[in-house]
């Protein structure tokens, strides 16, 4: 175990800050529990390491120039789509300082996305976004009550180097997020804010060994808070929002038959000597086409010649193009048949750090912001320090071909001071469901999973749909 959970001091810290200077505050947005797809969130949020798939895109930003092991073309492409529950059942303490002060209703969690990959380079976008109304527990159905939605966005671009021994990545993560208040059935939008920071991520996987090294730095994103402008705000205007730096550092251990890092084979460069071997007949065969020409005196019948043999080349080109072809498929065969036949049996470790940085001297939580103008309770210091969330996931393969399981755990470190961190636990699956593609194009396997993260005062459950290998 990488810790328990302990119980909460009585004595709090409070901020500096008091409710009628709101505005001089900062409202840290650092979150605890691990909101992510559904396999990084069953591996317990330990993905930096693995890095496959549109899935990882949140974990590392190398993530999208990675091949997978069954990526066999040129062109490939992933897509994933997935619901979480967070807060699902009564006393969640969600930014864990201790206090089940809250009731959290209609808290769902999305995540969209998608990547192309074009030989050594890779595009990819994911979007997540949260939703959840928050009211004091406990208050009247006519009570204040406040709506965060909060949305993430990670672009990134990236590259390979050496048939995938080394992966780099790069874009931005970009955050909006809105406060409204809804009282006697009224809503009105209390601020808004949008900012956007840069992000980078490597990947060091050597060919056909069974570990890997992964990092990834986030920049915090902060400020750019707007009000609504309307009259009457019924919420005062904090300084500034701030999203802390982050920066994930994770490795990965495979044991069994099945190979964590195979060598990539380019499409284009296994053609490649087809390819050439065509155009060097063609520049043979167009030597010995101007030689003969160059030896009819006549300029008919070089004239005449030279048509027989450009109708002659048509037919031939055509041919060669044929070859050319027919090899391509072929190698695209051998290339699934490689993938195909590898062992399926494997335990994947995955061990990962993620440190996100402090907030300023005079942040509070967002909850806390909350609960000084809808419950009344006093102000929490949030983010004095830098947190450090352990993480560790295990997956494999117990029904081959059919069903993937994973379990995992993290430490969720607690932003207020005198508060001790919690202990995760989290679970995961996919089940092989069928072939479908539209009209032919994008076929594919699919699979259902879901997971679980549960810990005192919190459990989250979600479900996705994405392409099975």
């Amino acid at each position: 175990m990488l810790g328990a959970a302990v119980a909460v001091e009585s004595h709090p810290a409070w901020c500096a800050c008091d409710p009628q200077h709101l505005n001089q505050c900062t409202i840290d947005l650092f979150q605890g529990p691990v909101l992510a797809p559904s396999r990084a969130t069953g591996l317990g949020g330990a993905f930096a390491a693995y890095a496959e798939g549109v899935d990882a895109i949140a974990s590392n930003a190398a993530a999208v120039a990675v091949r997978m092991p069954y990526s066999t073309n040129w062109f490939d492409y992933d897509i994933t789509v997935g619901v979480s529950f967070p807060a699902t059942f009564r006393s969640t303490d969600f930014d864990n300082d201790g206090q089940v002060g809250f009731a959290y209703n209609d808290f769902l969690f999305y995540t969209l996305g998608g990547q192309v990959q074009l030989g050594p380079w890779g595009f990819g976008v994911l979007t997540d976004f949260q939703r959840y109304d928050v009211r004091p527990a406990g208050g009247s159905g006519g009570a204040l009550q406040g709506t965060e939605t909060l949305g993430r966005l990670h672009a990134l671009v990236g590259r390979s180097f050496w048939n995938g021994l080394l992966s780099v990545g790069f874009g931005v993560r970009a955050v909006t997020l809105a406060i409204d208040t809804t009282q006697n059935n009224q809503r009105q939008t209390q601020l808004t804010m949008n900012g956007i920071g840069p992000e980078v991520g490597l990947l060091i996987r050597p060919d056909y060994e069974p570990w890997r090294l992964g990092a990834t730095f986030r920049a915090p994103v902060n400020n750019h808070i707007g009000s609504s402008g309307e009259p009457g705000m019924q919420l005062a205007q904090p300084g500034s929002i701030a999203l802390p730096f982050e920066l994930e550092l994770g490795a990965a251990i495979q044991v069994g038959p099945r190979p964590l890092n195979p060598h990539w084979l380019d499409p284009h460069d296994q053609e490649e000597r087809v390819r050439r071997q065509i155009e060097d007949d063609r520049e043979l065969r167009q030597a010995a086409q101007r030689a003969e020409l160059e030896r009819l005196p006549d300029d008919g019948q070089r004239a005449a010649r030279k048509d027989q043999l450009d109708y002659q080349e048509r037919f031939v080109r055509q041919e060669e193009d044929e070859r050319l072809e027919r090899a391509s498929e072929a190698l695209s065969l051998e290339r699934k048949a490689r993938y195909a036949n590898w062992p399926r049996e494997r335990i994947t470790v995955l061990l990962e750090l993620l440190v996100s940085g402090p907030a300023a001297h005079d942040a509070i939580g967002l909850e806390s912001f909350f609960g000084a103008q809808l419950g009344g309770s006093a102000l929490l210091t949030s983010g004095q320090n830098i947190s450090y969330s352990p993480r560790l996931g295990l997956e494999g393969e117990p029904v081959p071909d059919f069903l993937q399981t994973r379990i995992g755990t993290y430490i969720e470190p607690s932003r207020f001071e005198r508060r001790l961190a919690r202990q995760h636990f989290t679970f995961g699956f996919d089940v092989k469901l069928f072939s479908f593609g539209l009209f032919d194009l994008f076929s594919q396997i699919w699979r259902i999973g879901g997971f679980a993260d549960l810990a005192p005062r919190y459990q989250n459950f979600g479900v996705s749909i994405g392409a099975w290998h």
